[in-house]
């Protein structure tokens, strides 16, 4: 039969690993706080910077470096969504339009590649310049639905989180630079 001290050990052991594991990770949540208060959504840069294991850090350019990786991995699969979109559209001008866009997202991944290689190596003047051709590269697939025929692009929803995922790296970058 066990002791009365072994059960509540096997009790009180395991609550009290959760709970200094518990504080520890609620510790380093300002630093993610500070960057997404930054951020044109707040709640859409806590979500993509949790969403990493690695994000929950308390030092900013390890998190510059999580924010490109999980860049990277919903741009390819808002990439593929735009794909699938596109399957459906039977307008030519339309048509052309997401297909250059997807060409422009195609860029943005690489371009993003190079980004989380710059912040890899602490090159924050590099990554600004890279982040700033990602930038424009959204924008440019965007200005296509403004020129005649104009309508709103059907894929705008996809080119906004692009959008706002380069946001949050620009805003840890420029963070990083002025530190």
């Amino acid at each position: 039969m066990a002791s009365p001290i072994s059960c509540i050990s096997i009790l009180i052991i395991p609550l009290l690993v959760t709970f200094l594991f518990y504080d520890v990770s609620n510790a380093d949540r300002p630093l993610l706080e500070k960057v997404c208060k930054q951020t044109w959504d707040h709640d859409f840069c806590m979500s993509v910077l949790l969403s990493d294991p690695e994000g929950l850090t308390n030092v900013l350019y390890r998190l510059g470096i999580v924010s490109t990786s999980v860049s990277l991995k919903i741009i390819s699969t808002v990439n593929g969504e735009v794909g699938n979109f596109l399957v459906g559209v039977t307008d030519p001008v339309d048509r052309t339009r997401i297909s250059n866009c997807q060409t422009y997202i195609d860029d943005i991944s690489d371009i993003m590649q190079l980004a989380k290689n710059a912040a890899g190596s602490q090159s924050y003047s590099e990554e600004a310049k890279i982040l700033a051709s990602a930038k424009q590269k959204i924008i440019d697939c965007d200005k296509q639905f403004a020129s005649p025929p104009t309508h709103v692009s059907p894929i705008v929803d996809h080119t906004h989180k692009i959008a706002m995922l380069i946001n949050i790296s620009n805003v840890i970058v420029n963070m990083l630079l002025s530190s």
